[in-house]
């Protein structure tokens, strides 16, 4: 059966490492537990407001630690459990959370393809054409375009090399571009909070 299109609401897709927590440090690249878990600043705001504005809010995360056996699967849903929990009591939860947990050669559902999104598309009934992914990797940015999704660079750490259609550096920024997206259809013209 088709999803009614009338009914269909636009999201914001959230990359989680650099994005939602601050990133770990290159020894030890991947989060195991909610202790080793920081927010970045201002971001548990971001994703209150979002939510009132009428967005779906997804989480879409590669984790190829679970693969590699650095972490387990278990460890994984704990930890976006423990998170998820933290955020509801300031309503500011996901609607769905994504994780993409295999090998990069062999896993299609790892960003830049974009596999993941449209999951996450039909299963929420989004309407990708109104809606943005928010990340801090050039791998964002090219899932994103391959789903016909905006994108906003949340600038960190990592190389710029692929285009965007907004650059933040900070929550704050971000917050001034959600509060300002229009719920009908995509800007036309990119900005930068230069």
């Amino acid at each position: 059966m088709t999803k009614d299109a009338a009914l269909s609401r636009p999201c914001l897709f959230f990359d989680r490492d650099g994005v939602i927590n601050v990133p770990p440090p290159l020894e030890k690249p991947y989060l195991r537990c909610w202790s080793d878990f920081q927010f970045v600043s201002g971001m548990e705001d971001v994703l209150t407001r979002a939510g009132g504005l009428g967005f779906i809010k997804v989480l879409i995360t590669n984790q190829q630690g679970v693969a590699k056996g650095v972490m387990t699967e278990s460890e994984l849903t704990e930890l976006h459990a423990a998170m998820q929990g933290h955020l509801e009591k300031r309503q500011a939860g996901f609607d769905a959370i994504q994780a993409a947990t295999g090998l990069t050669a062999r896993d299609h559902r790892r960003k830049p393809h974009p596999t993941i999104l449209l999951e996450a598309a039909e299963t929420l009934n989004i309407d990708l054409s109104r809606s943005w992914m928010i990340g801090d990797h050039d791998n964002d940015m090219r899932a994103a375009k391959a789903a016909g999704v905006g994108t906003i660079r949340f600038v960190g750490l990592k190389a710029i090399e692929e285009s965007s259609d907004y650059i933040v550096r900070n929550a704050e920024e971000l917050l001034q571009v959600i509060v300002n997206l229009p719920l009908n259809t995509k800007q036309e013209t990119p900005c930068s909070w230069d």
